[in-house]
């Protein structure tokens, strides 16, 4: 019996998998938005500028819209989570199909729409990421957030791909009695979107569940947030008597005089040699003390050698309110290197930079910079890819054998960041091509890292509970960094171009180079090294911040 309840429980939790990795692919469905741009700016008669700020107000979005799907998450579920996110997608890309086929409504409508869209794409983000990583342990939580959100990196990819081979609009005839602009291909491919990520998101509704566990009753329900390290005084077969000692200790986060500590109150910790052991287990940071935290069956005890067992304080669950989250010192150090991050700089504008380097008398330099810049996305879209994968599984593995705080991947992850910032900012004259694929696949991969890092980390500072609202309150700010890096690259951007010559007559004014020369993007990417740099402190302040606090909890069950 109990056999084949675990069995149904294990079918459960890898089918719920692999459901949200489908939820995933499909969710980054607004990277594909220069796929379809140039459409919609033909069909609306929008300038480049009304273009840029329709795709700025999406992504914008997706990193609001935290504050908006999380507490929906953490009060009602996954379930009434996807249901969210089918309903604001059809009502999103359903409208635009509509608005585009008829050319109804303006910028400001079609705004309204994108932005529901990817209200709907950070609802299914959510929810497929909170529900996998709630039914798999914390052990394992890098591993997790690494495989959903490197199917979450290859969207642009797949949409991308999906659009050029079956919604192209090669050898349309336009039709002569229609004044409207644009393919009928685009129209089909919004079509397309609507009904493909409405039906996933209903499905993922109905089948990726989040597997229920027993209720924990509150020991100490005035406080915020509570670990209890409390493991069970089995039999040992130990010489030393020390190897086996009880004793009640819990702690709970405090603030006192501005600095952040652990309170003791009383259950009960019990720590054995980990040579042989009968009987059921209760690990260090399995329950959380509070009405309705869940129970967790999670191990937290790691060993690296045979008879040697620790409490794991970087894998400890601790199940923060939000009121609590916004007092600690970790979570606003993990905001500001969020938002102080560049590698927006370069994936928004790597198009651009390709123009530039490239010799303007060259006949083939069009035909090149299209297919430059096609090679550059990808190794980016690649690189995201390997990177969310590799930086989980890794961090994983150091995590549980090293008792290292996973931020030290993403502190590493921001330093490398500055690399390809510095090659673009302060190399005498022209980047070369060698030196552009160095600083593409660097930028991919580190930004990848840094994105599947997020999640993991997030759970591991601020628990399960509260994990939708936790998530919102890091990424909301977020939201302005890629405005902030648009702006910035622009300014310097066209200021270079004004002192560019004009083009020649009869010169196609699509295809001219309107900036060409390293004066087009490296004082941008100065200010974005130097901007950067204060992620990197920031990033730094983060990991030792998480080692300090994981350092007085194990002082404290030493105690």
């Amino acid at each position: 019996m109990f056999a084949s309840l675990a069995l149904s429980e294990r079918t459960i939790k890898y089918s719920s998998l692999v459901i949200g990795i489908l939820v995933m692919a499909l969710s980054g469905s607004l990277f594909s938005f220069a796929s379809f741009g140039t459409d919609l700016k033909a069909r609306f008669g929008f300038t480049s500028s009304n273009l840029n700020l329709l795709a700025a107000i999406g992504d914008t979005s997706m990193y609001v819209g935290f504050l908006i799907v999380g507490p929906i998450y953490d009060h009602y579920g996954e379930r009434a989570t996807m249901i969210t996110a089918s309903v604001l997608t059809f009502l999103g890309y359903g409208g635009m199909y509509i608005a585009y086929a008829k050319a109804w409504g303006g910028l400001g409508f079609l705004m309204v729409l994108y932005c529901l869209a990817g209200v709907a794409s950070t609802a299914g983000y959510l929810a497929a990421l909170a529900a996998n990583m709630a039914n798999f342990p914390a052990t394992t939580s890098g591993t997790v957030s690494g495989i959903l959100l490197a199917f979450f990196g290859l969207s642009a990819t797949l949409f991308s791909q999906i659009k050029t081979h079956l919604f192209s609009g090669e050898g349309e005839v336009p039709d002569p009695t229609s004044s409207l602009k644009g393919t009928k291909a685009t129209q089909q491919f919004l079509l397309f979107l609507t009904v493909i990520t409405t039906a996933i998101y209903l499905i993922a509704a109905v089948f990726m569940v989040k597997i229920k566990k027993p209720a924990v009753k509150s020991l100490d329900s005035g406080s915020s947030s509570v670990i209890t390290v409390n493991e069970t005084n089995e039999k040992t077969t130990g010489t030393n008597p020390a190897q086996a000692l009880s004793r009640s200790t819990t702690y709970t986060p405090s603030m006192v005089n501005g600095r952040e500590g652990w309170n003791h109150s009383t259950t009960t910790l019990d720590k054995e040699s980990g040579i042989e052991r009968t009987g059921t287990r209760h690990l260090p940071g399995d329950t959380i003390l509070s009405e309705t935290a869940p129970a967790s069956t999670e191990p937290v005890i790691t060993s690296t050698a045979p008879g040697k067992t620790w409490v794991n304080p970087y894998l400890t669950s601790i199940d923060m309110k939000p009121r609590a989250i916004l007092c600690e010192s970790t979570f606003w150090f993990f905001v500001i290197a969020q938002v102080s991050q560049q590698g927006f700089s370069y994936i928004n504008n790597v198009d651009s930079i390709v123009h530039a380097i490239l010799d303007p008398n060259d006949p083939s330099t069009v035909t090149r910079s299209v297919s430059l810049t096609g090679l550059h996305v990808s190794l980016i879209s690649i690189g995201n890819c390997l990177g969310r994968l590799a930086s989980g599984v890794i961090s994983d593995w150091v995590i549980n054998h090293y008792r290292i705080s996973r931020s030290v991947f993403f502190f590493g992850s921001e330093i490398l960041i500055l690399i390809p910032l510095a090659i673009m900012g302060f190399t005498t004259g022209m980047v070369s091509m060698p030196a552009l694929v160095v600083s593409s696949c660097l930028i991919g991969a580190t930004y990848g890292a840094t994105g599947a890092l997020f999640a993991s980390m997030t759970r591991d500072f601020f628990g399960n509970k509260y994990y939708g609202t936790a998530c919102g309150l890091v990424m909301v700010l977020n939201g302005f960094n890629p405005i902030i890096a648009n702006q910035v690259y622009g300014i310097f951007y066209d200021r270079a171009a004004k002192k560019m010559p004009a083009a020649e007559a009869g010169a196609d004014s699509d295809n001219h180079m309107t900036c060409l020369g390293h004066d087009c993007y490296n004082s941008s990417f100065r200010i974005a090294t130097l901007l950067q740099v204060v992620c990197v402190v920031f990033a730094g302040l983060l990991f030792w911040a998480h080692m300090r606090k994981g350092r007085k909890l194990m002082q404290a069950t030493m105690a």
